[in-house]
């Protein structure tokens, strides 16, 4: 199938048009490109739009959740060490460190950081009330366009960004800029394969004007690769199970296979600059 020929209708990952369907999600659909494979919103979200979600960003997830809340820091941390642990970073990994966590969103990942006896820290996000969170926190958080950032550092994380994102390769060809030979680029984001595909349109990351684009796992190596990251450490985890859908110890033993299996709907990433 071809479309018209725009920018909000052309994969921005490979410029294809080609696509199939996947689902439709409340009033938006998603496609799955036929070259590289990247499930995206279609058509993509306008400029405004994605400007307009964000201005409330830390209320609308408050409302769903405690993600980004005092109380969920707690599972932020738990959640974290399990994925260090995965990928088999160093123990003493973040000591020393320059850090820049791309969208930072309340700062949590900085307070870890701290704690890790990083050199360095800062964080960086789109959202104003985001941000106010964390600067009310003392935190060094900045509200602006990663892409317009100066600086070096050696390590970069993406927490759940690269899928809000239009066009992901700029970032991540924006954070091998920013590093020396040797950096780490620490990236997490849904992942497109068995756990998707079965849920349909119900999938927790099928989230229209928020999560744009969504990765299978070879297409994220390969985009990393192509920028000049080596893959040192992947996991991949969760078994597209919510607490408030399924009984708490169903869905343990549901992300245990999940992972055990290495077919979860999460991916972690453990990326070095050659």
């Amino acid at each position: 199938m071809v479309n018209e020929y725009c920018t909000r209708y052309r994969c921005a990952l490979c410029d294809e048009v080609d696509y199939r369907q996947v689902c439709k999600k409340d009033t938006a659909q998603y496609v799955q490109c036929s070259q590289c494979g990247v499930v995206r919103q279609h058509p993509y979200p306008s400029a405004d739009e994605i400007i307009a979600h964000y201005e409330r960003y830390q209320s609308l997830k408050s409302e769903q959740s405690t993600y980004l809340s005092n109380e969920g820091f707690a599972a932020f941390k738990r959640d974290k060490a399990f994925t260090f642990a995965d990928l088999r970073l160093p123990p003493d990994g973040f000591q020393g460190k320059r850090i820049l966590d791309v969208g930072c969103a309340t700062g949590q990942f900085l307070q870890m950081m701290n704690d890790a006896r990083a050199a360095q820290v800062l964080g960086i996000d789109v959202s104003p009330e985001c941000i106010s969170t964390a600067q009310a926190q003392g935190l060094p958080c900045l509200l602006g366009d990663f892409m317009l950032l100066d600086g070096q550092f050696d390590l970069i994380t993406m927490w759940h960004v690269i899928e809000h994102l239009p066009r992901p390769q700029d970032y991540i060809q924006h954070a091998h800029k920013l590093m020396p030979t040797g950096g780490w680029l620490l990236i997490e984001t849904p992942v497109i394969g068995m756990i998707s595909e079965a849920f349909g349109a119900q999938w927790r990351y099928f989230m229209p004007t928020e999560h744009i684009n969504l990765f299978p796992i070879d297409a994220l190596i390969q985009l990393c690769n192509g920028v000049g990251f080596a893959l040192q450490g992947q996991v991949r985890f969760g078994s597209g199970n919510t607490s408030e859908v399924v009984p708490s110890i169903n869905k343990l033993a549901m992300d245990a296979l999940a992972k055990k299996a290495g077919f979860g709907d999460t991916l972690a990433l453990w990326m070095v600059k050659t």
